[in-house]
């Protein structure tokens, strides 16, 4: 993250810092005396590949002077005139940024970090205020990023109508004060897709993100990361998010071998960890059911998923016996009941769903457990059925619910 934030310190206060130093170079009163250029090339550590060119305009019908910056996709344009009260007066009469021009600079600062990500969309910088030689430049500069987008096909994630608004009124500062706006009208990740991520805000000049809000809509419902204080440098985060009303049905959704179809609501709160290594997890926490009549789930069609342990008749005699054995076995009454819930043909009202989270641990320890209480809508056979899921392994693998050999199932029916 480190790297990530330079460049962009780097590029969104450079022509602030090129301003204040020409203005160091150039007293007001030199300005009339002279006209004509001068220019050349600037060498950012971060960027070299950036090849930055710069040219200075001096004279003018005002006396000002005028710093323009090109490079690929980047334009930048500086004007500057002396002030009555002594200083500069400095404007930004033009600053616009070309991600898809610009990317592949920054990729190449970013190494391995930045993957196979392709970034596209257009900036615009703006800005004016005033330079002394005691306070230094003052003002306001901002930068409106809209409708740019990001795609990773080895990671199989897509960020739509990305949009930022970035402002500072303390451009040679490196930070930037709270109320910072980042929002991603859509993300897709794999088989979930999310919308209406925002973020705000704030880095402190130790490079310390402050984290006011994040939230976005995902699965029918939202989650909110709780303020918190993030280091710029960091390779580990940990993060407590509360999750509210996920939608029952779109979760099933995601595991067709386990589920055929839901309703009813999730909610809960959870930890989220992300590592430069491993990338984002749930790594603790919980989700529960909230308690309505109208949570009901259907099971995918699994054979022998609720019956594979039971007989469908009691045999007392016997098998040599022959018809005298298989008369006198009567009919298991629960296991027509049983057939039917686990071949998906009939529903179960929810009382109980609760989804418990682990620190994931080496040596096959579990990571989740999954428990559903629910009643067989219309059996008078079956009163209740308990399904307890203990997994073992990547968290991904509880979409599975019992589908996979290393997932122990203790059933109970009643």
């Amino acid at each position: 993250m480190t790297g990530r934030f330079r460049c962009l310190r780097r590029g969104f206060f450079l022509l602030a810092m090129l301003g204040a130093a020409v203005a160091a170079l150039a007293a007001p009163g030199m300005v009339g005396r002279m006209e004509g250029g001068v220019g050349g090339e600037l060498q950012i550590e971060a960027l070299l590949a950036l090849g930055l060119r710069w040219r200075m305009e001096l004279g003018g019908s005002e006396g000002g002077l005028r710093l323009a910056a090109d490079s690929p996709g980047v334009t930048m344009r500086l004007d500057a005139v002396p002030s009555a009260a002594g200083g500069w007066r400095w404007r930004i009469a033009k600053g616009a940024v070309d991600l898809a021009e610009l990317w592949p600079v920054l990729k190449l600062a970013l190494g391995k970090d930045a993957g196979d990500w392709v970034v596209e969309g257009k900036a615009v910088i703006s800005g004016e205020g005033a330079w002394t030689s005691v306070g230094g430049p003052v003002g306001v500069v901002k930068l409106e990023l809209r409708e740019a987008r990001a795609i990773s096909m080895e990671l199989a994630v897509e960020l739509n109508g990305v949009e930022a608004d970035i402002q500072t009124d303390q451009p040679g500062a490196g930070g930037l004060p709270p109320g910072q706006s980042f929002r991603v009208a859509r993300i897709t990740a794999g088989g979930v897709t999310a919308e209406r991520f925002e973020m705000k805000f704030g880095i402190t000049a130790a490079r310390v993100l402050e984290l006011a809000v994040a939230e976005l809509e995902v699965l029918g419902g939202k989650a909110r990361i709780k303020p918190m204080a993030i280091p710029l440098n960091a390779t580990e985060v940990v993060a407590g998010a509360e999750v509210e009303g996920l939608s029952l049905s779109q979760v099933a959704a995601l595991m067709p071998n386990a589920v055929s179809r839901a309703r009813g609501k999730l909610s809960g709160q959870v930890q989220v960890v992300w590592d430069v290594k491993a990338g984002v997890r749930i790594n603790d926490g919980g989700l529960a059911i909230v308690r309505s009549d109208d949570a009901v789930l259907s099971l995918a069609p699994a054979s022998g998923f609720l019956t594979g342990n039971m007989p469908p008749r009691f045999v007392f005699l016997p098998g040599w016996l022959g018809p005298l054995a298989r008369w006198t076995a009567p009919e298991n009454p629960a296991y027509a009941s049983l057939q039917a819930i686990e071949m998906g043909q009939v529903g179960l009202g929810i009382e109980t769903l609760e989804v418990k989270f682990y620190p994931e641990k080496s040596g096959g320890e579990r990571t989740a457990t999954v428990r559903l209480i629910a009643q067989p809508v219309g059996s008078a056979l079956v009163e209740k059925i308990t399904i307890e899921v203990n997994l073992a392994g990547a968290l991904a693998r509880v979409l599975e619910l019992g589908m996979d050999e290393r997932v122990k199932l203790r059933l109970r029916a009643k």
